[in-house]
């Protein structure tokens, strides 16, 4: 059997099966791809190439077997296979930390440019950072950079920790467990954040495959905008002069400028798919302050 026969075999299989995509890979040709990288350890390169190259009997049944894991046990194609692929980059993903799937992917590709110039940017920080993707990437594509990663789970600390080690970025990217703001002790150039903004209740209606993840990665109290609006208060305190926040909220964003009318958001556009990311200057912050706190004060109250 050929790559290309074993490949639509496993998509037919795949694809006729009750199963739900959107968890770093949006089709279930997204999910097959992986799982072939994965028993054939080569990257999407590679596999590109392999079209007509005969598979092994005991490959092939490999190949099967995880497939009949992921569709069973309507487990995330990342967690069957223990990686995702992130702007462009391997990462080690398990039930600790949320599977990779923002479009920050995109805005690190551009150098969040017309925003900032990244070459002007030293120290960056990355607040809720899960398995580390974003900062690291971010680390990884822009050597000048020192990047802290922040996240209140010593488990998904554990999880950027590999992946720190991996990409060979353990002198420039420090690790912190911290809620939120609680044991962040400088200001950053940048602070880039993708915090849980999922409401309980819709969290209870998600497809089976989302329970695989940890839920302090995606729920947020206050309709899931807790956590957001928090962020939102106090990045002030924690940028300098000419510093900016990139906050995501996904599509929590019209519930998130609802809730703050007064506030003029400035909702980023993306050319590959996505939403939610919004961006303030310190400047901006510091003017709008009062609002966030007012929500929060209200949500005490």
């Amino acid at each position: 059997m050929t790559l290309t026969q074993l490949f639509n075999q496993l998509l037919t299989k795949l694809s006729s099966a009750d199963v739900h995509y959107g968890q770093g890979n949006a089709t279930a040709e997204d999910d097959v791809i992986l799982l072939l990288m994965a028993v054939l350890n080569v990257d999407f390169e590679t596999l590109n190439q392999m079209a007509d190259r005969a598979i092994s009997a005991s490959l092939q049944a490999q190949a099967l077997d995880l497939m009949v894991k992921r569709i069973e046990l309507q487990r995330p194609m990342a967690y069957i296979v223990g990686f995702s692929i992130f702007a462009g980059l391997k990462f080690h993903v398990d039930e600790r930390v949320l599977i990779p799937r923002s479009p920050f992917a995109e805005l690190i590709d551009k150098g969040f440019h017309p925003h900032m110039n990244i070459q002007e940017v030293d120290q960056v920080l990355d607040l809720c950072t899960g398995s580390g993707c974003i900062g690291l990437a971010l680390a990884h594509y822009y050597p000048h950079t020192r990047v802290d990663l922040a996240d209140l789970s010593a488990a998904a600390l554990a999880v950027a920790e590999q992946n720190r080690q991996h990409l060979g970025l353990t002198d420039r990217c420090r690790l912190i467990e911290s809620d939120l703001w609680q044991n962040i002790d400088q200001k950053y150039d940048l602070i880039i954040s993708n915090p849980p903004y999922v409401s309980a209740d819709e969290h209870g209606d998600l497809p089976a495959e989302f329970s695989h993840e940890p839920a302090m990665a995606l729920v947020s109290p206050m309709n899931g905008l807790l956590l957001p609006i928090e962020i939102l208060a106090k990045a002030a305190n924690y940028l300098n002069s000419a510093g900016f926040l990139f906050l995501e909220v996904g599509y929590s964003d019209m519930s998130l400028q609802s809730m703050l009318p007064d506030v003029p958001f400035e909702w980023l556009e993306f050319d590959y798919g996505g939403q939610g990311i919004c961006v303030f200057n310190r400047q901006d912050l510091i003017k709008y302050q009062p609002y966030f706190v007012a929500v929060l004060e209200s949500h005490v109250a």
